[in-house]
């Protein structure tokens, strides 16, 4: 009755919603008394949508368009844009779902999974976004994004880090998918918009739960194997060149219990000029991973060029960003003078020294935790150019310039309007 009220402001009569019910057991197939279409409240959805395609069969169509755009769909079959809502974020903020909308997924991933073994199924992944116009995750980025599982389907924290992303990427077409698998809660507070990372570093210490890393290196440095191992794939000798940026997403378990998702975003190493190119390009990024193959001096000395590069961007723009370099491939041999080389580097940067791991062997040796820790304190291991220190020091000689002619301006200031009351007085008393 409230359905047929809202859609066309006449609710049905009792004898009306009788002859519905009795239309759709006839001629639902396999209908009967144990038939799923109807039940004691009324129709079930498989009930109300055999209605509508009886109505389109019968060419009532205006009947189902009158529903879809009461309810906000547009005739391409997708919510109208003024339903979805829109958010305006600072270049260095982010974008969570709330705990709200997280519990909610959480008991969407419940209800699908039937068989409880934290494993849904492509299939049930579908059954989920049936009622949307299409699976938001079947094209890049969030294609192959997350970890699966042994079946080839989706554990709950797989399920979720694809939302976070999503969330991350675009909050606007997160939200709107909400909405599509049924979120009744208020759209536009299903989202939280983060502090902005230049106040975490005043502050010194991020309060994101998701965390994006941008992941630098040169070719054949390994920094693929990395990205693979974050979400599970196996290892593969043979070399794949990136052309692409691909991402990864997964939850990383830190101490006392606490989870965070991380993200992480592979560069080409084709594509570093022209992502540095843009003014805020590292907005985004709360970290930076730099890989290098620690068996090839050559990749090392075109990682440190990266790193110098991204450093110096970063202090030109005022979006400097915590950094950690990677020493992969540590089962080889090392190349000659590597540690003494990586050790210079790093102290000289001020940042902390290469992590070695080798995703062959399958050592990550916590650098995802260490990059989510890293993270979480955006104003440590942030790397200082010697043009970043040369201007650091020249400001602090300006500023101090500054202060020494506002103190001598003040005491001369200060002796005049002494000699000034010593003159009066004079004066006075002559």
């Amino acid at each position: 009755m409230s359905f047929r009220s809202k859609c066309f402001n006449a609710p049905l009569q009792p004898s009306e919603i009788v002859g519905v019910k009795r239309v759709v057991e006839e001629k639902l197939p396999g209908g009967g008394a144990n038939d799923m279409g109807v039940n004691d409240r009324g129709l079930t959805l498989t009930g109300f949508l055999f209605l509508h395609a009886l109505f389109i069969e019968k060419g009532r169509l205006e009947t189902t368009w009158t529903v879809l755009r009461k309810f906000g769909y547009n005739n391409d079959i997708k919510l109208s844009d003024e339903l979805i809502p829109k958010f305006k974020l600072a270049p260095d903020q982010s974008a969570e779902l709330t705990s709200e909308a997280v519990e909610y997924l959480r008991n969407i991933y419940e209800l699908f999974e039937s068989d409880g073994d934290n494993n849904l199924r492509p299939a049930e992944l579908e059954d989920i976004f049936s009622t949307a116009p299409e699976s938001p995750w079947d094209e890049p980025p969030y294609k192959d994004a997350a970890e699966k599982t042994a079946l080839g389907g989706l554990s709950a924290n797989a399920f979720l880090s694809e939302w976070a992303l999503m969330t991350l990427l675009d909050p606007s077409k997160a939200v709107e998918n909400l909405i599509y698998i049924g979120y009744s809660g208020d759209p536009s507070a299903a989202v939280r918009l983060t502090r902005r990372r230049r106040l975490d570093r005043k502050k010194q210490q991020s309060d994101r739960n998701v965390f994006q890393c941008f992941v630098f290196g040169p070719k054949k440095s390994g920094k693929s194997a990395l990205v693979n191992s974050f979400i599970g794939r196996p290892f593969y000798d043979s070399y794949a060149p990136t052309a692409e940026e691909i991402y990864a997403v997964n939850v990383v378990d830190l101490p006392g219990g606490i989870k965070k998702t991380l993200v992480l975003r592979e560069i080409p190493d084709d594509g570093v000029k022209k992502l540095l190119s843009n003014k805020e390009s590292l907005a985004s990024c709360d970290i930076a991973v730099f890989v290098y193959d620690s068996s090839d001096q050559s990749s090392w000395k075109r990682t440190t060029e990266l790193l110098v590069d991204v450093a110096s961007h970063g202090e030109d723009t005022g979006y400097e960003v915590p950094c950690l370099i990677v020493a992969a491939k540590d089962d080889l041999n090392s190349f000659p003078m590597a540690i003494q080389e990586s050790t210079r580097v790093s102290q000289d940067m001020g940042i902390e020294a290469p992590v070695p791991i080798s995703s062959k062997m399958g050592d990550t040796n916590n650098v995802f935790r260490r990059i989510v820790t890293a993270a979480e304190h955006p104003h440590l291991s942030i790397p200082e150019t010697e043009a970043g220190r040369s201007r650091k020091q020249y400001n602090r000689l300006v500023n101090h310039s500054l202060m020494f002619v506002s103190v001598g301006a003040a005491v001369a200031i200060v002796g005049l309007a002494a000699y000034r009351v010593y003159a009066a007085r004079k004066n006075s008393s002559g």
